[in-house]
């Protein structure tokens, strides 16, 4: 599905299948390696040949890498390593993404300046919530008090709805949208991007959340007043775990900290339901530490081809785009 959305077939650069499916000795289907190679500019003969797996895409996909049985990571990778130096003039370099730190630490090429690592935050669920508020910070659990009493206050009595079913997807994605932009052009707080300003992002992100709403594993979190979405985040189930992915929100309601109320409920609703974890996706920012989540990290490594054209090719690129952003930054300013 990424692949028929963000695929690259343009002058600059072209992006080619190179995937891989590793099996066991019995024949069982332990890993998938979701892998392109895109070629800079997309000229055969004389391209730059980047190895990269799905997920090349502005901020869409946030967790990129091996999807593999946890019983065959370290042999996969391993395998899958050995495979592609018998391949080594199909690729100049590698990069690799969700790897362990010794993982990463063998495959990165010395000589490559290396991507730091990926945070991601999650929380273990207990069997209750006020078992898991009162395990919160004094700040946490007063912004949690605020954010309900200050709607209770104002008289702005406010509703849940999680949508799961297919038939709900293309009004709550419209919506969901709405409410993203809408957040991203807020004055006066902290910045957010708008992710899926893009018209093949947004085909993308509907297609996805369809299948998942097919395959019963979407939980798209609503909060409503007077019958209007406010605010909303969307989450996918992966056996006890629930995700949360990307939010929107009214900002007409942000004083009552609208997007608190939402994780509040998206949590209470996990609880209930049995999941182990909440995962509230990548990064360090505010809004995820202040419920003191466990974090993990995903390592990234650079692997550059023992070809002596791909070190050439691999510096030279380098510089070329580390120039072209310090020129661009630099009109910004």
């Amino acid at each position: 599905m990424w692949w028929n959305h963000h695929r690259q077939a343009k002058m600059m650069i072209q992006d080619e299948l190179y995937s891989f499916a590793l099996r066991n000795a019995q024949g069982e289907l332990v890993a998938i390696a979701p892998m392109m190679v895109s070629l800079r500019p997309g000229i055969k003969a004389f391209g730059i040949r980047v190895l990269q797996f799905f997920g090349a895409d502005p901020n869409v996909t946030e967790i990129r890498g091996l999807i593999c049985d946890p019983n065959y990571r370290e042999l996969a990778v391993a395998t899958l390593k050995n495979h592609l130096h018998t391949c080594k003039r199909k690729w100049d370099w590698i990069e690799w993404q969700g790897l362990s730190l010794p993982q990463a630490l063998i495959l990165a090429t010395p000589s490559a300046e290396q991507p730091m690592p990926r945070v991601v935050c999650y929380l273990a669920l207990p069997p209750t919530w006020e078992e898991l508020k009162t395990s919160l910070s004094r700040n946490m659990k007063e912004a949690i008090r605020k954010c309900f009493n200050s709607l209770k206050r104002d008289a702005h009595h406010h509703e849940v709805h999680v949508v799961s079913k297919p038939e709900e997807v293309p009004d709550a994605m419209q919506t969901f949208f709405n409410l993203h932009t809408l957040r991203s052009e807020a004055d006066h707080t902290v910045e957010h991007a708008n992710v899926f300003q893009r018209e093949k992002s947004r085909r993308f992100l509907t297609a996805f959340v369809h299948k998942m709403a097919e395959q019963n594993r979407l939980r798209l979190f609503q909060v409503k007043i007077k019958g209007q979405v406010v605010a909303t985040r969307i989450g996918f189930v992966c056996d006890r775990h629930l995700y949360l992915y990307y939010s929107g929100y009214d900002v007409e309601w942000g004083k009552y900290s609208i997007m608190t109320t939402v994780v509040v409920h998206a949590v209470q609703w996990a609880i209930a339901n049995g999941f182990e974890y909440l995962n509230l996706s990548t990064g360090r920012d505010y809004s995820k530490m202040r419920w003191q989540p466990t974090e993990y990290l995903l390592h990234n490594a650079i692997q550059i081809s023992p070809r002596l054209r791909s070190a050439h090719l691999f510096h030279g690129y380098t510089r070329i785009r580390t120039g072209a952003l310090s020129r661009f930054l630099s009109r910004r300013r």
